[in-house]
């Protein structure tokens, strides 16, 4: 599979080419912004039927391009978790507004949810709900080739932000703990900077790091509190 990952946009969140080399069907994931490097890039990629345009939430700086990029390519389905419709609409709720982006409404073509199933030519890509970042975000699976697009919701050694309309730090890191069910061998191609795996961020993820030793103190003060009662 040939993944090249472009930083774009206002904030240069990360977009990403993806093609099965086999077929030459491919999508572009997160587009935040609109150039001529993504263009080309499509061009050296080989892909000769594109037929996503995926989204792993609805924030300005992961969807701001998608609006030109369909024009150009309006064959490309746009995809983005059902729970974050209202965000391709509203520059508020999406943050535009709050960083003085501009955003271009669109509708999209196809509503996901979990264990919904996408095709990218031989590929099958499974979609994992991941809320807390933002009310419906999404992470994109491959098995066969073991990675995960998780837009927002886990960083290399940190997690998105849930301080924006629709986050909620307890279901981020509910979300967090349901991308550590997959092994450790799994790359993740992150929403912004460099990609990492799981088996890494289970390791060395600070906020994993903080819920184990809470799990931690929290079963010794279970077994301090037996004992001191049976005794």
């Amino acid at each position: 599979m040939y993944i090249k990952r472009l930083p774009l946009g206002d904030v240069e969140a990360n977009c990403y080419v993806i093609c099965d080399e086999e077929t030459k069907v491919g999508a572009v994931l997160d587009v935040g912004g609109f150039s001529d490097v993504l263009l080309n890039e499509i061009k050296e990629a080989g892909i000769e039927e594109l037929k996503y345009i995926l989204c792993t939430h609805g924030h300005f700086d992961h969807i701001a391009g998608v609006k030109k990029f369909k024009e150009l390519y309006p064959n490309a389905k746009i995809v983005i978790g059902e729970q974050d419709v209202i965000l391709t609409e509203d520059s508020d709720k999406n943050v535009a507004d709050y960083f003085g982006a501009s955003f271009e409404k669109f509708k999209p073509d196809v509503l996901v949810k979990e264990n919904d199933q996408l095709e990218i030519g031989s590929k099958e890509f499974r979609v994992l709900e991941t809320p807390g970042h933002s009310l419906g975000g999404v992470c994109y699976i491959c098995d066969e080739e073991k990675f995960v697009f998780s837009g927002d919701t886990l960083f290399n050694l940190t997690i998105g932000r849930t301080d924006l309309w629709g986050g909620n730090l307890n279901d981020l890191l509910d979300s967090v703990e349901k991308l550590m069910l997959l092994s450790d061998d799994y790359t993740v191609y992150t929403g912004h900077n460099i990609s990492t795996t799981i088996g890494s961020e289970r390791v060395r993820n600070r906020y994993l790091r903080k819920k184990r030793i809470w799990k931690i103190l929290k079963c010794r003060f279970c077994w301090i509190w037996i004992r001191s009662d049976c005794g």
